[in-house]
């Protein structure tokens, strides 16, 4: 059977605590994402050097936070099937709307 290590830091050892995201942080990270559209995770390591943080907390809290709000539309992929905001893969809202009438409801022109 094998021995299961104890997961309680040692006496004295500090462990690391997450940093709260400012909206100044935010603002941050949006302006290196829309200005690397293309390029994410030139747009995260960027982000990080100017933060203090890792590039992968940037890009969790991208994902997990800032990109699901639809207040923050930066780019977005239509086809046929589906929509993706702020995303370059992944399943995305599917639809079975032309993309002509999709085109017109992210510009606001229908409803």
């Amino acid at each position: 059977m094998a021995k299961v290590k104890n997961k309680i830091p040692k006496k004295g050892k500090k462990t690391r605590k997450a940093i709260p995201w400012t909206a100044a942080d935010e603002d941050r990270l949006i302006a290196n994402v829309r200005n690397n559209t293309e390029n994410l995770k030139k747009a995260f390591k960027q982000t990080s050097l100017e933060l203090q943080r890792t590039p992968a907390a940037i890009s969790s809290h991208w994902y997990t936070s800032t990109s699901i709000k639809t207040n923050h539309v930066l780019f977005f992929k239509m086809s046929g099937e589906r929509i993706l905001i702020n995303r370059s893969r992944g399943k995305g809202k599917q639809s079975q709307i032309p993309l002509y009438k999709k085109i017109l409801a992210l510009l606001g022109l229908c409803y």
